[in-house]
């Protein structure tokens, strides 16, 4: 499998770049405004360009997400410099906000998805949106 950005895997017949998941099924379902695809410790695999999450950032959300996903309660979550308010979360899913605007991250296998929607778009397509993504992969064991 490919872990670096524009890297191809082949899953079975279907053959795609982690860049293209990014834009074709988050992007391009128009429910998210910009999203990563990161491994577990953070480093980007694939992003939207001009999204900003951080390695560190990134790692933290999954870290809490191996963990206790609640304890974010306490702190929030930072997204590219920005303190969002943790909403809910468990070992698969996590949701924080600020204001109208918000960032699920979705837990797979060996990768996190990072979706973020501003504030035309509504919490739940975006939540779906990376969530379906998410479900295809664990699937096929990414």
């Amino acid at each position: 499998l490919g872990t670096s950005r524009g890297e191809r895997f082949s899953l079975g017949a279907l053959e795609m770049s982690w860049q293209a998941y990014v834009d074709t099924n988050l992007l391009g379902a128009g429910t998210v405004t910009a999203a990563g695809i990161y491994d577990l410790q953070g480093n980007p695999w694939a992003y939207s360009a001009g999204f900003a999450a951080q390695v560190a950032e990134v790692k933290a959300v999954a870290d809490a997400m191996a963990g206790e996903p609640t304890s974010l309660a306490a702190t929030g979550a930072v997204v590219a410099g920005t303190k969002y308010m943790f909403v809910k979360g468990d070992k698969e899913e996590v949701y924080v906000k600020k204001g109208n605007t918000g960032v699920v991250f979705c837990k797979c296998n060996t990768c996190i998805i990072v979706g973020y929607h501003d504030d035309k778009i509504q919490t739940g397509p975006c939540c779906a949106a990376v969530g379906k993504l998410a479900d295809f992969l664990k699937e096929n064991n990414i």
